[in-house]
C-alpha cells in the first residue's frame, strides 16, 4: 500500500511517499527536499561510569544498553485525549513514527473508537522519537498532526528502537497509573496485529477489573538465546543460564486494571531488560500474578494447513500476528459481511 503525506516545511509544501516499508521524497511533488534538515534533539542522559568495565565480548548495542539502563524517566512530548470515566477497554499499541500506514489501518478497522457490545473502547499509540537525520523532523510533524486530529498519540522523548521498547512499558505503566487508572481492562499489543475486539470484550466481561488477570500466548521455560546473530540474543553478562520467567509472546496480551496497577509498582524495583516481553514477565513474577494461556492469541499465526485469509478462523480468535495494513483492511471487510457462514474449524 502506498501512502502520501503532505507537510509544511519552512512555509513550503513537502510530500513524503511510503511504498512498502520505505519513506522517500515524492519527486513528482511541487518541490524538492531541502539540502539540510534541522537536527532532531532527544532528551540527554549521562552514561553510568560504573559500567565502563563491561567485557569486550558484549556487543556494542548491549554494552550501550547496560551503560544507560539507569535512564528510566524521559519527558513526554505528546499526550492523548483524557481517558473517559466509563472506559472499559484501552487498546495500547506500540508503534513508531514511520508506521503511519499501520496506524491508519488500525483506526479504520478493529481499533475504531466508540463502543463494542455497549462497552467504551479507546485506541492509544505508544511512540518514541525518530532520530533519522533526513526524515526525523518531518515524521515528528506528522505525529503532531495525528495527535491534533485523533488524540491517540502518547509520545516520549527517547529514541524509538528495539532496546527501548522496555522504556515504553515503564512509561506507559506510569502514565496509566496517573491518568487512566479507571480503565477496566487493557490490551497491550503491536501495530501489526489483527485484533478481534468484540472477542476481547466478551472475554473480559467475565472478569472483574479489581482482580488479577493476565492472558495471552504464554511462553514458559524459554532460555536466553546465545547466538549473537539473532535479534533476541542476550549475552551471559546480562542474564544467567536459567529459563526466563513465564511471559506472553509478542503481538499482544490482555490485563485487568489491577494487574496494570500492580505492574506499575513492580517496574520501579526491576532492572530494565532489553526484551520487553521478558521484562514484563520478570515484573509479573515479582507480584505473583498467574499468567493465563489462551489459544485465541495467535502470536505465531496459523498452521500452514489453515488458509491465512479464511475469515471464519478470524471470528474465533483474539488476535493474529502479523498482518500488513492491506491484509487488515481486507480481513476487516470480510468479517463485516453479514452473509458470512462458517463451520467450526480447527486452528
Amino acid at each position: 500500500m502506498d501512502v502520501n503525506v503532505s507537510l509544511t516545511y519552512r512555509g513550503e509544501l513537502r510530500v513524503l511517499r511510503k511504498n512498502h516499508t520505505d519513506w522517500h521524497w515524492n519527486t513528482s511533488a511541487s518541490t524538492t527536499p531541502p539540502l539540510s534538515q534541522p537536527t532532531v534533539d532527544v532528551f540527554k542522559c549521562s552514561l553510568n561510569d560504573s559500567m565502563q568495565n563491561i567485557p569486550s565480548s558484549v556487543p556494542p548495542p548491549h554494552r550501550n544498553f547496560l551503560m544507560y539502563k539507569h535512564c528510566r524517566t524521559f519527558p513526554r512530548l505528546l499526550s492523548p485525549t483524557p481517558c473517559e470515566n466509563d472506559l472499559f477497554l484501552l487498546l495500547a499499541i506500540k508503534s513508531t513514527a514511520i508506521q503511519v500506514d499501520r496506524r491508519i489501518a488500525l483506526r479504520s478497522t478493529w481499533g475504531k473508537r466508540g463502543y463494542v457490545q455497549g462497552k467504551r473502547v479507546k485506541l492509544l499509540f505508544l511512540v518514541g522519537k525518530s532520530l533519522d537525520r533526513i526524515q526525523g523532523f518531518l515524521l515528528q510533524q506528522l505525529l503532531e498532526w495525528e495527535s491534533r486530529q485523533f488524540g491517540d498519540i502518547l509520545q516520549w522523548d527517547f529514541e524509538d528502537s528495539f532496546f527501548n521498547l522496555t522504556l515504553k512499558e515503564v512509561h506507559f505503566l506510569n502514565w496509566f497509573t496517573c491518568e487512566c487508572q479507571w480503565a477496566h481492562f487493557v490490551f497491550k499489543g503491536d501495530d501489526d496485529v489483527f485484533v478481534h475486539t468484540s472477542n476481547l470484550v466478551e472475554y473480559v466481561k467475565g472478569h472483574k477489573p479489581s482482580e488479577q488477570l493476565f492472558a495471552g500466548d504464554i511462553i514458559s521455560r524459554a532460555y536466553p538465546i546465545r547466538q549473537n546473530q539473532w535479534k533476541y540474543f542476550i549475552p551471559e553478562e546480562m542474564y544467567p543460564n536459567k529459563p526466563y520467567p513465564p511471559y506472553a509472546g509478542g503481538g499482544g496480551y490482555l490485563m485487568s486494571r489491577q494487574t496494570v496497577l500492580s505492574l506499575g509498582v513492580a517496574v520501579s524495583s526491576t532492572d530494565l531488560f532489553p526484551i520487553d516481553d521478558v521484562f514484563v514477565g520478570m515484573c509479573l513474577q515479582k507480584i505473583n500474578v498467574t499468567l493465563t494461556h489462551h489459544s485465541g492469541f495467535r502470536t505465531f499465526g496459523f498452521h500452514q494447513v489453515v488458509s491465512h485469509f479464511n475469515p471464519c478462523i478470524y471470528r474465533e480468535i483474539m488476535l493474529v500476528h502479523k498482518l500488513n495494513p492491506t491484509e487488515m483492511w481486507t480481513m476487516w471487510s470480510l468479517l463485516q459481511d453479514t452473509k458470512l457462514k462458517c463451520f467450526r474449524l480447527r486452528i
